[in-house]
């Protein structure tokens, strides 16, 4: 999308109305230099280039060089010159007025009727003319005379009816055959969508959608002829727009053999009810083409394949072939999923007999389909081109695509979700050694689950104790409870299609592991990983817990230090020499964390050998001053020591110290902790995490 600022974009609306300006004005204007506006000048430029139109100085200002058909083109992608949507709205109600004409109609009627010129109109009229050949109608241009659509009755109908569904989702067109359409300008609808509304909706009267909707209930109720609610909409705004073309004097052609065919269908029955109770309420009468057209309809509907004259046979045929088919296309193997096989063929049924009878049906999510399952919707429209469309020679709209990619996102979903794998019992006669090659093998069949090896006199045992599906046997054995498949032990390739065709599953058993060749660096990096990890094991068995009610800097140090002494983790003489260290770097100023209580003493020493960590809960709090100056109440002491030249355990010392500060969480839970268990689990924890990150980081 073309991106213009505010100022760019008024620049861009002068040019576009053929307004002199220059550059010297357009700077005093803004309160800029005349540098400025060229890098203005510039910037549109770079934006514009791909519609081959640039904004040049000429002499008599500035100007927008390029052909008329590049500037309009340029004019209707520019946010905020005329937004898409109004132009939408324009080429809809040329389109109406190409359906519902009479006659050919002059480009300048529609050039003054939207104030814009009859270029502009031309340039519509490509789109419009690329839609109406989309639904074979062929729009006609002739200088002098103006433009007209030549096509079927048939053909127009469908257009109408599509272009209601193109401006309309499905809920709004339910809730207009409920309600009714009453126009009432919209302050903030603009002029054209309120006439589009107009014209649109108030094509079907709603007095003649209550007429049909009694004829239908009628049908249903006195013939218990129940139609699918998606059917009925389709059905209802048929009826309504058929007669409103009626009584314009627009009829519908069939061609007299497809009429007699259709008049010995059942179907044709329950059509003439209907137009019966339509004509017996409305003055209208209507023909045996309209009788026969409302006919085809109802056949969507109908349930077996002897309703709608479809060989059983065929339509089995062209199931398989879409879904074998598709599985190249795709990559996946569909043939694993019967209920999509099931539900193609019982789709295919009615689609078949729609396509062939030149019958369209609407999928009223065909465009979130195209946008939300892009390459789902591509990937069976190249199915079905390879299928449907060259092998039947039969036409297939992206509606009827629409449906059948529905079936295939719910078979993805199946098979995405079939996680459940086959429980096997392996029974082997061979000796240990045959077994485990055989265990080996069959553990490389991402569908098995082997839960276990077993002797032909201990099934009856594993198969209480195992929810069991299959017995995979090297020997002979004759079970009727359960299905048994016979394997040589060396489980040749045979074995394997065996094995396929019996439990129903296409196989690809998993390649061997690739052998991993490691780098120096990361041979290295893997022994940091273990000694770090002897390091966490070293660290949670060192971890003490105490409460004093001390609440002196010198005082809290001495028992934490005490406390480490008692557990035998520290001598006397370590105790008073990292006691004096810890005093000589708190006067420097103590580390504390802002508004959670908590203050931390930590060294690194060459008299101890192992990390260690001491935790007391102060009974009274403590006033200390922070390295900011300011005071803080202290509730927990926290002391980490370190040997001074072990890396592991500086590192464990230097992840905690950084959980501290990072993780609001941790030093929560530690001033929750009432005893040594909770701190030295929430440290292994810590630290596990710390551990992963590496662990990651390296086999990335």
């Amino acid at each position: 999308m073309i991106k213009l600022s505010s100022r760019q974009l008024d620049l861009f609306r002068k040019l576009i109305n053929r307004e002199n300006i220059k550059v010297k004005d357009f700077a005093q204007k803004y309160n800029i230099s005349v540098r400025t506006v060229y890098r203005e000048i510039d910037n549109i430029n770079k934006e514009i280039q791909t519609f081959g139109v640039k904004v040049a100085n000429a002499d008599g200002g500035l100007v927008l060089n390029g052909d008329s058909e590049q500037l309009i083109h340029l004019k209707l992608n520019i946010p905020g010159i005329d937004s898409v949507m109004k132009v939408q709205n324009k080429k809809n109600l040329i389109l109406l007025d190409l359906l519902q004409g009479k006659g050919p109609i002059k480009i300048q009627y529609f050039a003054k009727k939207f104030n814009v010129s009859s270029a502009t109109i031309s340039y519509y009229l490509k789109d419009i003319k690329e839609w109406l050949e989309s639904k074979n109608i062929i729009l006609v241009s002739k200088p002098g005379v103006g433009i007209y659509i030549e096509s079927d009755e048939g053909n127009i109908r469908h257009a109408i009816i599509d272009l209601l569904y193109q401006t309309y989702s499905a809920d709004e067109l339910v809730s207009f055959l409920q309600e009714g359409y009453e126009h009432q300008a919209n302050p903030t609808s603009n002029k054209l969508n309120n006439e589009l509304n107009d014209r649109l909706l108030n094509m079907m009267d709603h007095n003649t959608l209550k007429v049909i909707e009694k004829a239908l209930t009628n049908l249903a109720t006195e013939m218990n002829y129940q139609i699918e609610d998606r059917l009925y909409i389709e059905l209802a705004i048929h009826l309504a727009l058929a007669i409103k073309r009626l009584l314009n004097g627009e009829t519908i052609d069939i061609q007299n053999s497809t009429l007699e065919k259709l008049k010995e269908s059942g179907d044709y029955i329950y059509a003439e009810k209907i137009a019966r109770s339509i004509t017996s309420d409305l003055p209208i009468e209507i023909p045996e083409a309209e009788i026969g057209y409302i006919t085809i309809h109802l056949q969507g509907v109908r349930i077996g394949t002897q309703a709608l004259q479809v060989d059983d046979q065929f339509l089995t045929t062209m199931t398989n072939k879409i879904i074998q088919k598709a599985s190249v296309v795709f990559g996946i193997n569909f043939r694993e999923d019967q209920t999509l096989y099931k539900d193609l063929k019982s789709h295919l049924l009615y689609s078949v007999y729609r396509l062939k009878n030149g019958f369209k049906i609407r999928n009223p999510l065909i465009q979130q389909i195209k946008n939300q399952y892009k390459t789902v919707f591509k990937q069976c429209k190249l199915t079905l081109d390879k299928t449907l469309r060259e092998d039947l020679n039969l036409e297939i709209n992206d509606d009827e695509i629409g449906y059948i990619t529905m079936h295939f996102l719910a078979s993805l979903e199946r098979l995405k979700n079939k996680t459940r794998k086959i429980n096997a019992l392996l029974v082997c006669a061979s000796g240990i050694g045959t077994s485990r090659m055989l265990m080996a093998k069959l553990k490389k069949i991402p569908q098995l689950n082997v839960v276990t090896t077993a002797s032909v006199l201990k099934i009856n045992e594993m198969k209480e104790t195992f929810d069991l599906d299959v017995i995979i046997s090297t020997v002979p054995i004759q079970r009727d409870d359960i299905k048994v498949v016979i394997v040589n032990p060396l489980f040749t390739e045979s074995d394997l299609e065996k094995l396929e065709g019996e439990l129903n599953v296409r196989i690809s058993v998993q390649p061997q592991e690739r052998k991993i060749e490691f780098e120096k660096d990361q041979l290295s990096q893997l022994k940091y990983i273990k000694d770090y990890s002897s390091q966490i094991s070293v660290l949670t068995k060192n971890v003490c817990f105490t409460t004093m009610s001390s609440t002196q800097v010198n005082c809290i140090i001495k028992g934490l230090l005490n406390e480490l002494v008692e557990k035998k983790l520290l001598n006397r003489q370590q105790a008073l020499s990292l006691r004096q260290t810890l005093l000589d770097r708190e006067k420097l100023g103590a580390i504390i964390i802002p508004k959670k209580n908590f203050a931390i003493y930590h060294c690194a020493s060459s008299e101890i050998t192992e990390p260690m960590i001491a935790v007391a809960r102060l009974d009274k709090p403590a006033n200390l001053i922070n390295l900011l100056g300011k005071n803080e109440k202290v509730t927990t002491a926290f002391l980490m020591l370190a040997p001074l030249y072990v890396k592991e355990s500086l590192e464990i010392i230097g992840d905690i110290s950084s959980s501290i500060i990072e993780s609001s969480d941790f030093v929560t839970e530690i001033n929750r902790s009432s005893n040594v268990e909770d701190c030295r689990a929430l440290l292994e924890e810590t630290l596990l995490k710390k551990l992963y990150v590496q662990i990651e980081r390296i086999f990335s």
